[in-house]
């Protein structure tokens, strides 16, 4: 019979440096193997994501885990930060067994962490796809742009240079390493073609599972049993199950009550009080998220 246990995040995160004392405390005198239930709730921002990394590291240096079920509720984030969440389960699903559970939105970034999962199980009201990358850019960046090139002697002619062409480029690169992505991984269950993934649709649970972007509706307790029937290690239900609680995480993501003004066919500002001048902003930021990225300040969004 399968026992369950709950695990600190902290302490599993200790496991990685001291080893996997974790994972034994809890254990009896003969050690099981084991389904550890790792868990995303919120944007995947670097806290979230390294959180994430952190612990799928500690368990694939551990003898006794045989297989990893990620319990998801998130509607994305950065760019950069969404591509270190899919290169953390990717890396882990090539080791061992790993089921995704959608416990309530895996969109955009949020599925792209996901997508190479063996198996994706969804509740009828989770909440999964939104495949599409949004651009955040200052638009005094762009405006200034052609000025700045005489102020300034280059080493090169395309040294620090910001315009609206290069966006598109580069967010239209993006997209395309998105859908690829999900195409690889998910190509043989889709029912869609590659232009219907690149829409940016996002589907309910039941649906999601019709077209592929899912493959059963169930829920936490389905997701450990389809990971511990996919374990070699593991017989019948002779295992024990580590739960990790993730630590509390504050939203950076706004999906609705955002007042967005559209000045042109190609996006719109998002109004609010001047962030710290102080601190580098990043003068472009690329988004695969569900929703619009909270900010403070001025900024164009390029939907994609």
């Amino acid at each position: 019979m399968a026992a369950y246990v709950v695990v600190v995040t902290a302490a599993l995160v200790t496991g990685a440096i001291v080893g996997p004392v974790v994972w034994s405390a809890a254990a009896t005198a003969e050690e099981r193997p084991s389904v550890a239930v790792v868990t995303l709730r919120g944007p995947t921002n670097d806290a979230n994501v390294n959180g994430v990394a952190e612990q799928l590291r500690a368990i694939r240096g551990n003898d006794s885990v045989e297989a990893v079920v990620l319990r998801v509720d998130s509607p994305g984030g950065p760019v950069d930060a969404s591509e270190e969440f899919y290169l953390a389960v990717n890396r882990t699903a090539s080791e061992m067994p790993v089921v995704a559970y959608v416990e309530g939105a895996a969109a955009s970034g949020g599925y792209f962490g996901i997508v190479s999962a063996d198996e994706i199980i969804v509740k009828p009201s989770s909440t999964v796809g939104s495949i599409g990358v949004i651009v955040q850019a200052s638009p005094s960046v762009i405006e200034q742009a052609g000025r700045q090139q005489e102020q300034f002697v280059r080493s090169g002619p395309d040294k620090a240079q910001i315009g609206i062409d290069r966006i598109r480029t580069e967010m239209e690169s993006l997209q395309r390493a998105f859908v690829g992505t999900v195409m690889y991984h998910r190509g043989d269950a889709l029912s869609l073609d590659r232009t219907q993934v690149a829409n940016g649709r996002a589907y309910l649970g039941g649906r999601a599972v019709e077209n592929g972007f899912a493959d059963r509706i169930g829920d936490l307790d389905t997701a450990i049993e389809r990971a511990a029937s996919r374990a070699e290690g593991i017989e019948g239900d002779e295992y024990d199950v580590y739960v990790t609680e993730p630590q509390a995480s504050s939203p950076t993501l706004l999906l609705g009550n955002v007042s967005v003004q559209i000045e042109d066919g190609d996006g719109g500002t998002v109004g609010g009080e001047p962030e710290d001048e102080g601190q580098f902003q990043r003068p472009v930021k690329y988004y695969a998220v569900w929703g619009v990225p909270e900010t403070n300040s001025s900024e164009v969004y390029i939907d994609g």
